[in-house]
C-alpha cells in the first residue's frame, strides 16, 4: 500500500524558529516519523529577523530535505522594516511562488496550511479544485481582525477583497481549525462557519519525554554573565506595540533600589527603538535589552530566569493565547501575565491559577508579584504545579495523534476540548 502524502503550505519553516514555522516544522517532522511522505511549500528562510541569509539572496527555488521531509523553496520579498504595502508585496511574492511550486509536487492526499498570510490558503483552496483532496486550514491568527486591530487598511477595499478571498477560502476546506476557544468562536460567529467544518487544533509543547532533555542550570547566566544570586525577570518575543512593554520598563523603576534584580527584553520588532529610547530617558538601568536567542539559549534562557513577564495591551478581537506560553509551562517555569481583564490571556491564566495574573496597567499588583520573586515567596511553587499539570494536555503526541485520527477519518473531531482553553 502506498504511504499517504501529505503537502503542508507555511510562510515560516524550519531554520526559522519563531512564531507559525515552530509548529509547521514540527507537525511535518511528526508526520515524516509517523511513514508520511511530506512535502512542504515555504519560502526562504527570513524570520523573526525579517533578513535573509546571505547565501538565499538572488534565488527564485530551491529544494532541499530536512529530516526526511522534502521543502521546496520560493523566492520572497522580505523588506527589513515592512510597511503595510512591503507586507503585502511579501505575501503576493511568497505566494506566486508557491504556485509555482504546487506544480511541481505530486497530488497528495492530506493539504494542511498555516495561516497567515490568506493568500496561503487561497492558493490551497484554488490547487484543491484539481486535487480534491482533504483540505485543512489552520488559523494561527486572523489577518482580517489583526489589520482592523492595529488601524491597518481599515474600511479599505484591499481588506474587503482579503475577507472575502477569506471566506471562499474556508468554504473550500474540509476543516478550519484553529488554536483556541475564542478563535473558534470566531469561526462560528464572525467566519459564520458550520460546526462540522471547525477543528480544535491547539499548538502543542515540544518538551517530549522520549527526546527532550533539559538544559543545564546556569548555562544562559553563564553565558550573558548574570550572578546565580541576581534575580532575573525577562521577556523574550516579538517587541512591538501590541506586547505593551512600556508596563516593564514602568515596574523596573520601582526596583531600581534593590540589588542583583535584573529585568530583561529579549527580542526584535517594531517597538524597540521606542522602548529604548524610553528607557534612556528614564535612565533605567536595571533593565537590559538583548537581540533574539537562538532556539537552544532560549531553553537555556527559561532553565535560568525566575519569572517570564508576558503583558498585552488592549486591542479589538483580543482572542489570541500566545503558544510560547506552553513551552514556559512545560519548563515549569513561573509566569508573570500582565493583560487586559477580557482578553484571552488574562482569562485562561487567572481561571486555571497557571500564572501570577493582573488587569494591564496595574502597577500596585504587578509590583506585589514581583515583590514575590525577590523573597521566594513559597506560593510560587504551587503556580508552577498547576502549569505543569495545565500543560499536559498540550502534549505532543496527546495533540498530533488526535489529528492524525481525525484527518484518517478514525474519529470525529473533539470541538468540546476547545473549553480547557476558553475556560
Amino acid at each position: 500500500m502506498a504511504k499517504q502524502r501529505v503537502l503542508i503550505y507555511s510562510q515560516t519553516f524550519a531554520p526559522d524558529h519563531s512564531g507559525i514555522s515552530i509548529y509547521a516544522s514540527d507537525y511535518a517532522f511528526y508526520c515524516a516519523e509517523n511513514g508520511y511522505d511530506v512535502d512542504v511549500i515555504t519560502g526562504f528562510p527570513f524570520y523573526p529577523q525579517w533578513q535573509k541569509r546571505k547565501e538565499d539572496e538572488g534565488k527564485l527555488f530551491a529544494t532541499e530535505v530536512i529530516d526526511n521531509v522534502t521543502v521546496h523553496r520560493g523566492y520572497l520579498y522580505v523588506p527589513h522594516n515592512p510597511s503595510a504595502f512591503q507586507r503585502i508585496m511579501h505575501e503576493v511574492s511568497l505566494t506566486f511562488f508557491a504556485m509555482i511550486n504546487s506544480f511541481r509536487v505530486k497530488r497528495p492526499d492530506v493539504i494542511v496550511v498555516f495561516t497567515t498570510p490568506v493568500l496561503l490558503g487561497v492558493l490551497a483552496a484554488f490547487m484543491n479544485l484539481f486535487w480534491r483532496r482533504k483540505l485543512v486550514i489552520n488559523v494561527q491568527d486572523f489577518q482580517v481582525e489583526a489589520a482592523y486591530s492595529l488601524g491597518m487598511l481599515k474600511g479599505s477595499a484591499m481588506l474587503k477583497i482579503i475577507n472575502a478571498l477569506e471566506l471562499w477560502s474556508y468554504k473550500k476546506a474540509d476543516y478550519v481549525s484553529s488554536i483556541s476557544g475564542s478563535m473558534l468562536d470566531l469561526l462560528r460567529d464572525r467566519k459564520k462557519l458550520p460546526e462540522n467544518k471547525i477543528l480544535f487544533w491547539p499548538n502543542w509543547t515540544h518538551n517530549d519525554e522520549k527526546t527532550f532533555v533539559k538544559p543545564e542550570a546556569g548555562l544562559f547566566r553563564k553565558k550573558f554573565n548574570f550572578s546565580p544570586s541576581t534575580k532575573l525577570i525577562g521577556y523574550a518575543g516579538n517587541v512591538g506595540k501590541k506586547q505593551g512593554l512600556d508596563i516593564l520598563l514602568d515596574t523596573a523603576v520601582e526596583f531600581a533600589h534593590v540589588p542583583d534584580v535584573q529585568f530583561l527584553i529579549i527580542g526584535e520588532g517594531a517597538d524597540l527603538e521606542r522602548l529604548k529610547a524610553y528607557a534612556a530617558e528614564k535612565s533605567i538601568r536595571n533593565v537590559l535589552f538583548m537581540p533574539f536567542l537562538n532556539s537552544s539559549e532560549y531553553l537555556e534562557f527559561l532553565a535560568d530566569v525566575d519569572a517570564v513577564f508576558i503583558s498585552q495591551v488592549k486591542v479589538p478581537f483580543d482572542i489570541y493565547f500566545p503558544s510560547k506560553l506552553l513551552g514556559i509551562m512545560a519548563m515549569r517555569q513561573l509566569l508573570i501575565v500582565n493583560a487586559d481583564a477580557k482578553s484571552e490571556l488574562y482569562k485562561t491564566t487567572k481561571k486555571n491559577d497557571i500564572a501570577l495574573v493582573s488587569d494591564y496597567g496595574d502597577m500596585a499588583t504587578l509590583k506585589k508579584y514581583i515583590e514575590m520573586v525577590i523573597t521566594n515567596d513559597p506560593v510560587i511553587e504551587d503556580y508552577k504545579s498547576e502549569a505543569e499539570k495545565f500543560v499536559v494536555q498540550f502534549g505532543r503526541e496527546v495533540v498530533l495523534s488526535n489529528i492524525a485520527r481525525v484527518l484518517s477519518d478514525e474519529s470525529v473531531p473533539a470541538i468540546q476540548e476547545a473549553e480547557v482553553v476558553n475556560q
